[in-house]
């Protein structure tokens, strides 16, 4: 899965605080629950709406965000492969 950027209409569509980024393709459930298992424990939250990865940043934190949440799709993309590898 991969994250191509952010969603601009959405997040002003939402009052700007709430962040979308936009995924190449909609996930299926078992990554998507890997995905928000790596924020299960963490202050920084992320989550899975349809196409789109949310969260809660600043308009000066967009740019860093998105490298973290490249990061962590990565990451979930890693988890993921193993866990098929090994059906």
């Amino acid at each position: 899965m991969k994250i191509l950027g952010l969603d601009e209409y959405r997040t002003l569509r939402e009052g700007g605080t709430m962040k979308y980024f936009e995924l190449e393709r909609m996930p299926n459930s078992t990554w998507v629950a890997i995905f928000e298992s790596l924020f299960a424990e963490k202050d920084e939250k992320a989550w899975v709406e349809g196409y789109c990865i949310v969260t809660n940043c600043s308009n000066s934190e967009v740019s860093t965000r998105f490298i973290y949440l490249k990061e962590k799709c990565e990451e979930a993309n890693s988890i993921y492969r193993v866990k098929h590898s090994a059906l």
